[in-house]
């Protein structure tokens, strides 16, 4: 028996949408907004990495400790005309230097975390970053990018995500880079999603990823999560787990630049170009011994007469 118009008609839609799920979008392009928000994004985590190089540094954790308390200086100096006490520092010594307030990071609550590159003291939240976090930190808020820059510019009600396996293709367009499960040690999607489950899931009914969090969740957001995690891992391994930990795969080591050979012994130094005496590439050399000389021969003395000058005498 035939059904009904609106039967075929249904049928038909889920139809072509289970094909439009199926295919990636081959046309779609990032949008201003993606490109805006991502040049943000590299540009904070840049400066966030230097920071905690520096912190790590001794001569420049010195000079960062350094400009707080001139800050901090300057603020008291400015508040004590209201008689406003500052928060983030004690009483000034009797030299009057500003003292920094002294921070055990991990006995604060990250969320309660105001500025996540000074803690009060100049220390950053993610001063214990190893390479694992910094990776997870960039995986977290790109894929939160990735998902809602996907729905805005391709703007269909009808496919407002895509599936898994269309990670890697959108990924691609527009990070401009591969995704690699590899690269974090994970040998399935479902493992990767164990590692983002703070930041993205699964749809059970459409098998859509979305993000959890809104477009407009600020960066330093994710450095906490990443912190939070760092910290509960870290219990983990005190307590004896020790698949705890993570192990991602470091990228080689770009090619070396060719360095020039030295110019064979016995080759003439190029004009202009001659190397200094006793440095390297540069031997002098010897003449060849040939063992007859190259001089002309001596001229014989002048004979006057019989003799010579000093036989006459």
């Amino acid at each position: 028996a035939w059904q009904p118009e609106a039967a075929v008609s249904e049928l038909f839609r889920k139809w072509i949408l289970e094909r439009k799920l199926m295919q990636p979008a081959e046309e779609l392009q990032p949008g201003e907004w993606f490109k805006e928000e991502w040049t943000k994004w590299q540009k904070t985590l840049q400066g966030w990495r230097k920071l905690q190089a520096e912190w790590k540094d001794p001569v420049k954790k010195k000079a960062l400790i350094a400009r707080k308390k001139a800050e901090l200086a300057k603020k008291k100096e400015a508040n004590s005309a209201d008689g406003e006490k500052e928060k983030d520092a004690e009483a000034p010594a009797e030299d009057g230097e500003v003292k920094l307030m002294e921070v055990n990071a991990e006995d604060i609550d990250v969320s309660s975390v105001d500025d996540v590159t000074d803690l009060g003291n100049g220390e950053p939240l993610f001063a214990y970053f190893a390479y694992e976090d910094w990776m997870l930190l960039a995986a977290r808020y790109e894929l939160h990018l990735l998902l809602h820059a996907f729905k805005k510019d391709l703007n269909d009600p009808d496919r407002p995500s895509f599936a898994e396996g269309h990670v890697a293709f959108y990924y691609n367009k527009y990070f401009k880079k591969p995704f690699q499960l590899k690269s974090f040690s994970c040998g399935e999607f479902k493992d990767f999603m164990e590692l983002m489950k703070d930041t993205m899931d699964c749809n059970e009914e459409t098998k859509l990823l979305q993000a959890k969090l809104a477009e407009d969740t600020e960066a330093a957001h994710f450095v906490k999560l990443t912190e939070e995690d760092r910290r509960e891992r870290q219990r983990r391994s005190d307590a004896g787990d020790e698949t705890a930990a993570l192990n991602f795969p470091r990228p080689a080591p770009g090619p070396r630049q060719p360095q020039s050979a030295p110019p064979p012994r016995g080759s003439a130094p190029q004009s202009g170009n001659r190397p200094v005496s006793g440095g390297q590439g540069y031997q002098p050399q010897k003449r060849p011994y040939s063992g007859t000389s190259s001089y002309p021969p001596p001229k014989q003395p002048r004979s006057y007469g019989s003799g010579s000058y000093y036989s006459r005498r």
